[in-house]
């Protein structure tokens, strides 16, 4: 999934490689084009996008991305769209809500089996609660790149 994820964010860059300058001609001729090359990103790729920038740049994936094992924090593949116990008991589905919770008041959201410090220091740095626009790219890419919610 999170292959998927970086190739989506890359095709508008490769989509005029090897086209002379004329990015869109190529693409716009040819019929077998997939629309991720060929059309713009969505308002929700765009936020899927800037979430995976901020995720690398601010640290985040260092503790989140391939985690599964260390015990060091859940990891974003194996976290969304799954139930999640709190150290306070309970077991909550870890969706856009409590996603946004989570980054936004990380002491009301602690998973159990984890230390909460390095999320709650982490959180203080990035002023996440003054930036609600880095909030919804954060948690638009952490749903993405986790399982979908069971229906």
């Amino acid at each position: 999934m999170l292959v998927s994820v970086i190739a989506l964010a890359c095709a508008p860059m490769l989509a005029g490689c090897g086209t002379g300058g004329s990015a869109g001609s190529a693409a716009s001729s040819s019929s077998t084009a997939p629309s991720y090359v060929t059309e713009p990103f969505t308002h929700q790729q765009q936020l899927v996008e800037q979430g995976a920038r901020l995720a690398v740049a601010d640290g985040c994936t260092a503790c989140h991305l391939d985690a599964a094992g260390r015990g060091i924090a859940p990891s974003f593949a194996s976290f969304a769209g799954h139930r999640a116990a709190l150290a306070d008991g309970r077991r909550v589905l870890v969706d856009e809500h409590f996603i946004r919770l989570g980054l936004l008041h990380p002491e009301s959201a602690e998973i159990k089996g984890y230390d909460p410090a390095p999320m709650l220091k982490a959180i203080r740095r990035l002023h996440l609660a003054e930036n609600p626009g880095q909030v919804a790219a954060l948690t638009a890419f952490i749903e993405q790149i986790g399982p979908e919610p069971p229906g």
